[in-house]
């Protein structure tokens, strides 16, 4: 069951049969485009193995995709490397309010020393695009986005949507879920989003892009953009 609780930012919690130990706890940060913070949804556990599994594997972002500034080191996980029982844990907490099929783009780790951003992007796949219509076809729409902050970030580092005022500082182990589409499917050109520069401390993020329809499994490694 969902239920819509009246405190100070609209709260929606999903206890129905969760796989998780403790219910999932959205918090609702903006209507339009919908955009919610996830509150402690990774563990330190979860946290640290992300960043230690990732750490000696980064490349630089702009060597993983074009067409957006990016100056963070990250990587997309490997074939099996996303079976690990600590990923699979968070994936299973990822399904308690998303549809993850085996169309969903493989994870994400990136991390962003000081002065390291992205520029203003969008996630989802441009239909008016020869390009963007092709990926459509072969993987589905980029539904909506998981990123979860794997570190604390002194200073810097938010993620923000410029089109509606939202920052989301980055917090140890809370995620944020934003829908790249309207509610009818529509790509939403209010989800606009960046990674703001870091400028103290270490970011470490993981992302999980949701795709729309389901692809047979030799499909599923896909390199998508490298992060909000």
């Amino acid at each position: 069951m969902m239920m819509m609780l009246n405190n100070e930012e609209s709260e929606i919690v999903k206890d129905e049969k969760s796989p998780c130990e403790k219910p999932i706890k959205l918090i609702e940060l903006s209507e339009k485009p919908r955009v919610y913070r996830i509150p402690n949804f990774l563990s330190d556990e979860e946290c640290t193995h992300l960043i230690e599994s990732s750490k000696n594997k980064l490349r630089p972002c702009n060597e993983i995709s074009s067409g957006v500034h990016r100056s963070g080191w990250g990587l997309f996980m490997k074939e099996g490397e996303e079976d690990h029982p600590i990923t699979q844990n968070v994936f299973k907490k990822m399904k308690s309010f998303v549809n993850l099929t085996d169309s969903c783009e493989v994870m994400q780790v990136i991390r962003y020393n000081p002065g390291e951003e992205t520029s203003s992007h969008f996630d989802y796949f441009n239909p008016l695009t020869t390009n963007g219509s092709m990926k459509i076809g072969l993987y589905g729409q980029r539904v909506c986005t998981i990123l979860m902050y794997l570190c604390d970030v002194e200073e810097g580092g938010e993620t923000s949507f410029p089109e509606v005022g939202v920052k989301v500082k980055p917090i140890k182990g809370d995620a944020v879920l934003f829908y790249n589409c309207k509610p009818n499917g529509d790509v939403d050109p209010l989800s606009l989003h960046q990674g703001d520069p870091v400028i103290k401390g270490t970011k470490w993020i993981a992302i999980k892009l949701i795709n729309q329809k389901q692809q047979p499994s030799n499909n599923n490694n896909k390199e998508g953009s490298c992060a909000p």
